[in-house]
């Protein structure tokens, strides 16, 4: 009994010196979170849009309790690149530099020189550089999976068109899930494949998914978000990375839409891990992502197409969007090189 009352004492004095500690801790805790973006293209550009609009959700949610803030800067590219990633680096107002493309070798120059700094990288042409370099993708092939189980089950010329920007791992990769997906119900179906070898240039897009109508595609997934082709030809098209239905209500059945909160939160938590610990920041050796399972993205809402496309094709698109969530279907994450049929 003596024994069990020395404890009890213990336990007693021991608290408000955890609370004390523990009050201490959240004080020195950050409370602050600044981002600074690099973006090759232009804010109205879909890969551009999605991040950015993802940013916003997961500021609001102030993960850990942080005030999170964001600068960025548009059409960085070429002999662009370096000056904008040292200019952010040389202010020391940001704790991640997200270069939204593929900058590892600018980034492979400053990383030593600027160890506080989270950079990321994001996407194709990227390397891996490990310390405080994360290499990020966003793989979209079970969603672009889902869209090619729509496409070959709604296609009635078995003629599928795919409009691509650079021959690339993680726009590959959900080329060769879509197809996948279309010939996974449709053993007929078709693909015709063009790259357009630019991340964006709408007329070029335009013009390619026109010689993809000449071939008798009645359904095109469209990267280069020109929606021309389809809306004068009367056929549908699938958008990439945002839900591109506004944009021309009369053509886009649907989108593979990118959300990059599991990433952003992902970042959000290493950095945390590292100011908490006083540890050096570690990246892995290798690409991170996330499956469709942790949230990345879905097929946007079919809007007004909802009455078009039949019951068996949404139930069967609801039916392997269950499996692949599940693990019962594994879509494989294959980037090699598409052609045409």
């Amino acid at each position: 009994m003596k024994h069990l009352k020395n404890v009890l004492r213990a336990v007693v004095i021991a608290t408000p010196l955890v609370l004390a500690m523990g009050a201490a801790e959240a004080e020195d805790a950050p409370k602050k979170m600044k981002f600074a973006f690099a973006l090759t293209t232009g804010v109205e550009n879909a890969w551009a849009e999605s991040l950015l609009s993802s940013f916003k959700t997961i500021q609001e949610q102030k993960p850990h309790g942080l005030e999170l803030s964001m600068n960025y800067t548009e059409n960085v590219w070429g002999d662009k690149s370096m000056d904008v990633l040292q200019s952010y680096a040389e202010t020391g107002e940001y704790d991640v530099i997200w270069a939204h493309s593929s900058f590892s070798d600018e980034v492979e120059e400053l990383k030593e020189e600027y160890p506080e700094i989270m950079f990321v990288t994001v996407g194709s042409g990227n390397r891996p550089l490990g310390g405080n370099s994360y290499l990020v993708y966003m793989h979209l092939h079970e969603q672009a999976y889902l869209a090619g189980v729509l496409a070959g089950m709604t296609t009635k010329t078995d003629v599928l068109g795919i409009v691509g920007l650079f021959p690339a791992d993680d726009v590959n990769d959900r080329i060769n899930g879509f197809r996948a997906g279309a010939k996974a119900v449709n053993a007929n179906v078709k693909v015709v494949v063009t790259f357009i070898e630019s991340w964006y240039d709408p007329a070029k897009a335009m013009e390619a998914a026109n010689a993809q109508v000449a071939a008798k595609a009645d359904i095109i997934y469209q990267f280069g978000e020109s929606f021309e082709a389809c809306k004068n030809n009367r056929i549908m098209c699938i958008g990439s990375y945002i839900d591109a239905n506004p944009y021309a209500p009369e053509s886009v059945v649907t989108s593979v839409t990118a959300n990059w909160q599991p990433v952003l939160g992902y970042v959000v938590d290493e950095w945390v891990k590292h100011k908490e610990s006083g540890e050096p920041l570690n990246a892995p050796m290798e690409e991170i992502w996330f499956p469709m399972a942790a949230g990345t993205g879905e097929l946007a809402p079919y809007h007004d197409f909802e009455s078009v496309l039949s019951e068996e094709t949404k139930e069967k698109v609801i039916e392997t969007r269950d499996k692949i969530v599940s693990g019962e279907l594994i879509v494989p994450l294959d980037t090699s090189l598409p052609v045409s049929d």
